[in-house]
């Protein structure tokens, strides 16, 4: 049996070469590919709570009943559930305690479902929603509707007004922003190298 030498496969040194490059490219790709993750996530659960809304918009048309969408804080997480209006006078923390506006659905959290994202800010105080532009700091409510946790979906299609922050943890945040009047629901992005909110 006669041996073919050079020609045909690698050498060890070629080898060891090849994957010493692969691993720096990987040791620089990571943290990219890790930032971009988690900004997909964030705005995946920006899309859910904009599809959460909207739907529970049209329930309340097609039922003539108001519906609405409770935040309430558990472990450290706000749990978010969608309750129907069990009396004709709104849906209240009152009557859900006491059982007469019941649950449409569990309650359920942003962090189960979108690793890394969930109801927040980011860690310096960025510039408001326009038109007011009223700075956001670090640490205040993600969940901006008046002074209650409950979002309102009327049979006319009406709405509480006001806007959901939710974050990445890192450096990217949206605002879902209900536009009550119309019902009408946007999503914003935050562009921190601009300093500024896109649509």
């Amino acid at each position: 049996m006669r041996y073919r030498r050079g020609g045909a496969g690698y050498s060890l040194v070629e080898v060891l070469l090849a994957l010493a490059l692969l691993g720096m490219l990987t040791t620089f790709a990571a943290p990219a590919f890790g930032d971009a993750l988690a900004r997909a996530r964030a705005m995946g659960a920006a899309r859910e709570m904009a599809s959460e809304m909207a739907r529970l918009r049209a329930e309340a048309i097609a039922k003539h009943q108001r519906v609405a969408l409770r935040f309430v804080p558990v472990s450290g997480r706000l749990v978010f559930t969608p309750y129907a209006d069990g009396d004709g006078d709104g849906v209240g923390a009152a009557d859900i305690a006491a059982g007469v506006d019941p649950p449409l659905g569990p309650g359920r959290d942003l962090p189960t479902r979108f690793e890394g994202a969930d109801f927040g800010l980011l860690d310096q105080a960025i510039p408001g929603i326009p038109p007011s532009g009223a700075p956001l700091v670090p640490g205040s409510d993600p969940v901006r509707f008046g002074a209650s946790d409950i979002v309102t979906f009327t049979p006319q299609g009406t709405a509480s007004s006001g806007t959901l922050y939710v974050s990445d943890g890192r450096d990217t945040v949206f605002a879902v922003v209900l536009y009550g009047r119309t019902g009408r629901i946007r999503t914003w992005r935050f562009d921190r190298g601009a300093w500024r909110w896109r649509q």
